[in-house]
């Protein structure tokens, strides 16, 4: 099972601007973009501005404020019924950005929560995925492994798409 949590950290790592992966922010340097998730769901116009508002936070270096900001549009997303997919992944961005590795994972479970709720087996998987790597990186194994767990059941279910299949394979 460590294999695969240490697969998958490799795979995240590695992937497309498709699936945000978290990267170390280098001492000095303080902008980040925020991530874009592979097919993000239509929000509304005001979870659209947060989250506009969140990333021009990110690239003037404002993590207090892009944090602020993906919060919002998070808590508006779910509010309107919506699987609150950009806002969340920005959100674990901005939280690993800042060192909080668990709470990003923490996040993306969540997400991965309600996508399973929702029927929205892909995105449950990239939220794993993503938290499977935060978690490791933060040295929660017992997480990361009931994570891997449910994104090993997940590979056996038909309604993963090829391409996010092929992104989970790769991992591990």
């Amino acid at each position: 099972m460590l294999t695969i949590v240490l697969a998958a950290v490799a795979a995240v790592q590695s992937v497309t601007t498709d699936i945000p992966s978290p990267t170390p922010v280098p001492p000095g340097r303080a902008a980040v973009t925020a991530p874009a998730p592979a097919a993000p769901a239509p929000g509304s116009p005001a979870s659209d501005a947060l989250i506009a508002r969140a990333k021009q936070a990110l690239e003037q270096g404002d993590f207090t404020e892009a944090r602020r900001q993906f919060v919002m549009a998070v808590a508006l997303d779910r509010d309107e019924g919506r699987l609150p997919v950009a806002s969340t992944f920005g959100l674990a961005h901005v939280l690993y950005a800042q060192s909080y590795n668990r709470e990003a994972a923490i996040v993306l479970e969540r997400l991965a929560a309600d996508a399973q709720m929702k029927g929205d087996a892909d995105t449950e998987a990239r939220a794993l995925l993503d938290a499977i790597w935060l978690h490791t990186d933060a040295k929660q194994y017992a997480p990361a492994r009931n994570d891997a767990r449910r994104l090993k059941e997940l590979l056996k279910s038909p309604g993963l798409s090829a391409e996010t299949r092929k992104l989970v394979q790769s991992a591990t």
